[in-house]
């Protein structure tokens, strides 16, 4: 991490500024390994060139380990069609919108997101990363932005970016929120990095009338969470072939149309269908009425809304 970003954290649990006290290692303006300190006392170490801002309150790390061994397995640079037409386009208009921005990407994963907003000419990026592939995939990737991404180990339940030091222009978590143990304490705390001009690029697992499909997909991950990583993704690789296959013939095509991203290509539904049986700890599917609770909450309000995302703004 560069030295000047230090003024852009804070210590997770009491929002306190955080300094370094120590720097064990260095490789020119970069911090590769050292020690943080906030205020109240609490320690922080850098690993890696990464702040691991992770403490006993934090979801563990390995309710996603799953995801870790994703991103480092599979190859990061995959699904920007898919992202441009049905995230960008509907909610932003553009990638010209990101320009000049500053934003928060909340479960950045592999960093893909935060490299493409990086490319489009975004000010900085905070890619926030709970999994421990932060410090290998999502590192590498933002080090391709030009110094643009910032990566931080952390859970998105705290957020550890300094509102007092930074305008944050654009918060950005897609696909993430219904993997945390908590819904609204997360959505509640990620709406604290908000300003009133901040717009915030949301989505969330929906049932849609899928409540048999997911009673039975609940029955399934019993067994799949069992299963190791690497024959998961191979298994994963198998069930996306047949899925193919039988995409043409009824009904079952119909059926396979609706509920896999088929028309993105292979990859993505191999991916789509290895996230869904994975074994990661916390995955809710929720109703229409769930998700306006959610917000209300949080006192967040719909300004724009399509299939896979929607932009919402402070109340």
């Amino acid at each position: 991490m560069l030295k000047k970003w230090t003024k852009y954290l804070c210590d997770p649990v009491d929002k306190s500024p955080l300094k370094i006290v120590k720097i064990i290692e260095k490789k020119g303006n970069d911090v590769i390994a050292g020690t943080l300190k906030s205020k109240s006392g609490r320690i922080y170490q850098i690993k890696d060139g990464i702040p691991i801002l992770l403490n006993r309150y934090t979801q563990s790390v390995k309710s996603v380990a799953s995801f870790a061994y994703e991103w480092d397995e599979f190859d990061f640079d995959y699904g920007k069609k898919s992202w441009l037409t049905d995230i960008v386009k509907p909610t932003l208009g553009s990638t010209k919108f990101f320009k000049n921005k500053t934003i928060i990407d909340c479960g950045s994963g592999s960093g893909r997101q935060s490299l493409w907003m990086s490319q489009a000419g975004a000010k900085l990026i905070f890619s926030l990363e709970l999994s421990n592939a932060s410090r290998t995939t999502t590192k590498r990737v933002a080090e391709m932005s030009n110094g643009k991404v910032f990566v931080i180990q952390c859970d998105i339940s705290n957020p550890p970016v300094n509102v007092r030091t930074v305008k944050v222009d654009l918060i950005y978590c897609v696909n993430v929120i219904q993997h945390t143990k908590n819904v609204n304490r997360a959505v509640m705390s990620i709406s604290k990095l908000m300003n009133k001009s901040t717009d915030f690029i949301f989505n969330i697992y929906l049932v849609n009338g899928r409540e048999k499909f997911l009673k039975f997909l609940g029955i399934v991950r019993i067994v799949t969470k069992l299963i190791p990583h690497a024959l998961l993704k191979y298994l994963s690789f198998v069930l996306a072939v047949f899925s193919f296959l039988l995409s043409n013939v009824p009904p079952m095509g119909n059926w396979l149309k609706k509920s896999l991203p088929l028309k993105h290509g292979f990859k993505e539904t191999w991916l789509d269908i290895y996230d869904i049986l994975g074994s990661h700890e916390y995955q809710k599917f929720y109703s229409e009425k769930e998700l306006l609770e959610i917000l209300d909450y949080s006192k967040l309000d719909i300004k724009k809304r399509s299939r896979y995302a929607m932009m919402l703004n402070k109340r």
